[in-house]
């Protein structure tokens, strides 16, 4: 007889098979909703990847559009200075100006558009025109430009107020001149600060073959040398002046104080005078008309301005790159004109013919002062304009 199986109560039977309980699966979904919130906070949060992500687009975009935007206003900024024309950039409707007329024939462009505080890029992203303004060639931004902080002022109360110092070149300067006709001119700032200069017989750049006589006398060579220092002093004065430029091309040119001040397509202007002729008998007895150049009066506006912003030399005599004749019935006298150090003006002969046909000849050597023409986005990298502590520029 089969032995009976031994019965075992329902309720016994399912405990001991075991299963999920309630409490567990509580645990597990709570430990689940644990991993979605890490999961969901790495991915969206203020660190998370898809937050770093968009902010790596935004950044990328920015950089992408600051950069082409700063190419086009270099480009913009070299033509300027090829010029010698201003070329700051320090406001929002320069930069739209500038940016706009480079992209003008791009269908494609860049940047989106402009707002009132910067250029916006492709995906609504913002540039802001302070971080595109005053940008060198080589793209770095700068805080501190000549053209805005060398001004003049004749009412200051000290000197750096009136004109400040600036360290160019090695050599101490003041600022002469910053405005739209003028464009910025510093000056040596003192007689010495480079060797002085000989006129007459005695002028270096001259030579006895520059100047041409046709008349009854006979000149000696000093004379012929003194006669052409009195006709190229402008443009030799100026040449002088020249050879103190710095080689990085921070001054676009280069002129002696007493030429023409005013500038003319972005540039100093030479010497254009003609030929002087006198109504006495004996300049034309002698063949002396049309030998020496006129007078001028462009040394003025160099005399005034030294006097109202007190640039003038503290001793001696400085040259001015300007011509005087004074001629009467017994002799005529070709000078250059100087400055003293109270403003008051002066000439010297460096030539002379009498009405006996006498001709004379003499040298001089005096200060020079020569003045230089900055862009106005050169670069201040210290001082602070006192003749102590000048303005660097770079």
């Amino acid at each position: 007889m089969e032995k009976q199986r031994e019965k075992t109560p329902l309720k016994q039977r399912r405990k001991e098979e075991g299963g999920i309980t309630l409490i567990a699966l509580v645990i597990t979904i709570i430990v689940l909703l644990i991993l979605a919130g890490v999961s969901i906070a790495t991915l969206t949060g203020e660190n998370g990847i898809l937050t770093r992500a968009n902010d790596a687009k935004e950044q990328t975009e920015k950089a992408s559009v600051k950069e082409q935007a700063q190419l086009d206003i270099a480009n913009w900024i070299a033509e300027k200075l090829e010029n010698g024309e201003d070329s700051t950039v320090n406001t929002p409707e320069k930069v739209q100006e500038i940016l706009e007329a480079a992209n003008q024939n791009n269908e494609n462009k860049y940047y989106k558009g402009f707002t009132e505080t910067g250029i916006t890029t492709p995906s609504g992203y913002e540039v802001s025109y302070e971080e595109l303004y005053i940008t060198s060639l080589s793209g770095e931004e700068t805080s501190k430009t000549a053209g805005e902080v060398l001004k003049v002022n004749p009412d200051g109360e000290e000197a750096k107020d009136k004109s400040p110092y600036v360290m160019y070149n090695n050599m101490l300067c003041r600022v002469l001149y910053n405005d739209e006709t003028h464009g910025l001119q510093i000056i040596t700032a003192d007689n010495g600060v480079v060797p002085s200069v000989t006129l007459g017989y005695g002028d270096d750049k001259v030579t006895v073959n520059d100047f041409f006589y046709d008349g009854s006398l006979t000149l000696s060579d000093n004379f012929k040398k003194a006669a052409t220092s009195y006709n190229n002093v402008v443009n030799n004065l100026n040449e002088r002046a020249s050879e103190y430029m710095d080689e990085k091309g921070i001054a676009k040119d280069a002129r002696s104080l007493g030429s023409i001040a005013t500038l003319e397509n972005g540039k100093f202007q030479e010497d254009t005078s003609g030929m002087y002729t006198g109504t006495y008998d004996y300049l034309e007895t002698y063949s002396w008309n049309g030998k020496f150049k006129v007078a001028d009066t462009n040394y003025k506006e160099d005399v005034d301005q030294l006097k109202a912003l007190g640039l003038n030399a503290t001793s001696g005599y400085t040259w001015l790159a300007s011509r005087n004749v004074n001629s009467n019935s017994y002799y005529s006298y070709f000078s250059v004109r100087n400055v003293g150090t109270s403003g008051s003006l002066n000439g010297n002969s460096l030539c002379d013919v009498s009405s006996d046909g006498y001709a004379d000849y003499y040298s001089f050597a005096y200060g020079f002062r020569p003045v230089f023409l900055l862009t106005s986005d050169v670069v201040i990298s210290s001082g602070d304009g006192n003749s102590e502590n000048p303005y660097v520029i770079e």
